[in-house]
């Protein structure tokens, strides 16, 4: 197989060799990126943000930490300035929903899987030990977290908000705006149980957030150290599947750049599919043997052709 994406994205080797900490860095005035000029287009920041443009209004996907709403919004407004009809999360990840406030507008509706609310408890339940655990990928937001909390006076950061869906769905939601066709989908994958993807049917674009992990082409973090409930390897496969059958020309990212291309999506997202069938293949193959995990964690390794990143989730 030719060299993996990993090496060639954003942050991707320079993560992998640990040269650069962190994965991401906070949302910064500039342009924002034209994913599809005229229709979808995209603000960096610690997660990725969306807005998609239409002539009945707009709908941004996912917003950001509290702090930074303020920045993706300027950078919205300046590519149109039409009503924000919907804001959608693709999980509830407090980089995902925190900068809600900054887009919140008369009759905005606010659109998410029925379980994002929860997931939002959740994060505010063990906050403290989420935020403790995340430094080694997120430098100095714990920092950037606490005064987003607080909504005073003068140069305080905007509040962190905790918003609640106004429209949840359980298994798809499709819906259209301005003639551009929406269809919301359920697939637990790699972050959290309850995410969802956004696919543009007429454009083929996939919107998949943090779906693959909070970088593609890595291997995927299921087990996490910070307080987040696990996720299954074969649960994280079938997300592939699902994503792999709609036959995306482009994949709308968590973090960094979107892939563009149908067969170079299709192509990194048979090595991931591999690159986990083949651990979780030969964790078995040790488990029946009745070698110990340590055992397993020293020995088991991925073939060269199957060769995916380590900049988040281990082998």
């Amino acid at each position: 197989m030719s060299e993996p994406i990993y090496r060639k994205r954003t942050g991707g080797q320079a993560l992998f060799d640990r040269v650069t900490p962190g994965v991401t860095v906070p949302a910064a005035p500039g342009p924002a990126l034209a994913i599809a000029p005229g229709l979808l287009y995209q603000s960096e920041g610690q997660s990725n943000t969306w807005l998609l443009v239409t002539d009945e209004g707009r709908i941004v996907i996912n917003t950001g930490f509290g702090f930074e709403g303020p920045v993706h919004r300027q950078k919205y407004d300046e590519i149109d300035s039409g009503p924000i009809r919907y804001i959608v999360f693709t999980q509830g990840h407090v980089d995902h929903v925190g900068g809600t406030n900054s887009f919140l507008e008369a009759g905005t509706e606010i659109i998410a899987h029925v379980d994002n609310q929860s997931h939002q408890v959740l994060d505010e339940l063990i906050h403290p030990y989420r935020m403790s655990h995340i430094e080694f990928a997120f430098p100095g937001i714990q920092a950037q977290m606490e005064a987003s909390a607080k909504n005073g006076d003068g140069d305080s950061q905007p509040i962190q908000a905790q918003p609640e869906p106004t429209l949840t769905f359980q298994d798809t939601h499709a819906f259209s705006l301005g003639g551009v066709d929406l269809e919301l989908m359920w697939i637990p994958g790699g972050e959290t149980n309850e995410s969802i993807i956004v696919w543009l049917p007429q454009t083929r674009i996939a919107i998949v957030g943090n779906l693959f992990g909070a970088l593609f082409g890595h291997v995927p973090n299921l087990v996490t150290i910070r307080g987040d409930k696990y996720r299954e390897s074969s649960t994280f496969s079938a997300a592939i599947e699902r994503v792999r059958a709609l036959k995306p020309n482009i994949l709308a990212v968590g973090h960094h750049e979107p892939v563009v291309g149908a067969d170079l999506v299709a192509k990194e997202l048979d090595r991931l599919h591999a690159s986990v069938e083949y651990v979780h293949d030969e964790t078995v193959r040790y488990m029946n043997e009745g070698k110990d995990v340590y055992t397993a964690m020293a020995e088991i390794q991925l073939p060269a052709a199957l060769e995916v990143g380590e900049g988040y989730g281990k082998v």
